[in-house]
């Protein structure tokens, strides 16, 4: 991940200090030249794991940049409209196919920033009130790891396929810091660490797992996908909740329980980065295979949320009845 998180950091900000320190001497590369920062910087804002540097780095960049522009713009003398050598084509060969590039990657993103047509479900918020950032969600793999468990040529999809439009869900301070460093191994030290967990829907536990162990960071519990989890039957729909802290899970298969009824905590067991909370919703599966079933998008409150999104629960969650 920290490959990640340098690229999408350096690439936007190289073009920004492009523009800033050393702009094209031709309207059609400076132009150009705007165009693919913006881009990038769209792209990244969309499509990166803005779980460090915090989400709001997009936003100063876009911000640097417009300065960087209009500050060129003031001070630069007439400039040609094209290239005036044939050496002066190739940045605007470069800038062309870099501008192309990320308009189409721009574009899957926002296309997957709308929910899916057909069956989707309500469910309340499954948090204490707090400050939230969604690391997964969205009806694609271009903002969702999860979705491209959808496809049945995944090798994955015929057991997990069901989590395709599932949610990731970080804790982060009103500064946009998860933690305390970049990546510490001790899951205590993350925000979300020990949060309740709450019952999204009123109805029924068909799987509840508590016994797994809390990994350190970045390792996971190989063969245990959801960690500890809980797996409720809500009108039909089932839900998954999975990562919980060990020892934390409050209910047993076969109880029945109401909506924001507390049913354990994040924790980091199973296959995960580091600490979050995993929901997704499903047509039931089968008893070999519980999260094989159909996916399900999910809106909160309304709120079909993607990659990146805040999440302000300032107030207590409301409980809500799901409706599909």
């Amino acid at each position: 991940m920290m490959i990640v998180y340098t690229l999408q950091t350096l690439l936007p900000l190289a073009l920004v200090l492009w523009m800033a320190l050393l702009p094209p001497r031709n309207l059609a590369a400076f132009w150009l030249l705007c165009s693919a920062a913006t881009l990038l910087i769209l792209v990244a804002g969309l499509r990166g794991v803005w779980v460090f540097p915090p989400w709001w780095i997009p936003y100063l960049m876009a911000l640097t940049l417009v300065v960087a522009v209009t500050w060129r713009l003031i001070r630069a003398p007439a400039r040609p409209v094209l290239p005036t050598s044939r050496v002066g084509y190739l940045p605007v060969a470069v800038l062309i196919a870099i501008t192309g590039y990320f308009s189409v990657q721009s574009w899957a993103a926002i296309s997957a920033r709308q929910i899916p047509e057909g069956q989707a479900i309500d469910l309340g918020w499954p948090l204490t009130p707090g400050l939230y950032l969604v690391a997964n969600g969205g009806a694609s793999p271009a903002i969702n790891a999860h979705a491209a468990l959808i496809d049945p040529s995944h090798p994955l999809h015929a057991g997990f396929g069901g989590s395709g439009y599932g949610v990731d869900l970080i804790a982060v301070n009103r500064w946009g810091f998860r933690t305390a460093g970049i990546q510490p191994s001790e899951p205590s030290a993350y925000a979300i660490f020990g949060t309740p967990v709450l019952a999204p829907c009123a109805g029924e536990v068909v799987v509840a797992k508590g016994d797994r162990p809390d990994m350190p960071v970045p390792m996971v519990d190989d063969g245990y996908p959801a960690g500890n989890h809980v797996l409720l039957r809500c009108a039909g729909i089932d839900i998954l909740l999975g990562h919980f802290r060990q020892g934390s899970v409050r209910v047993a298969t076969g109880d029945s329980v109401v909506s924001g009824q507390q049913i354990g905590e994040v924790g980091n067991s199973g296959e995960t980065g580091e600490p979050h909370l995993h929901i997704h919703a499903q047509l039931p599966g089968t008893p070999e295979r519980p999260f094989s079933g159909t996916p399900v998008p999910i809106r909160f409150q309304g709120r079909f949320l993607v990659r990146n999104d805040i999440v302000d629960m300032t107030l207590p969650p409301q409980p809500s009845s799901p409706e599909r």
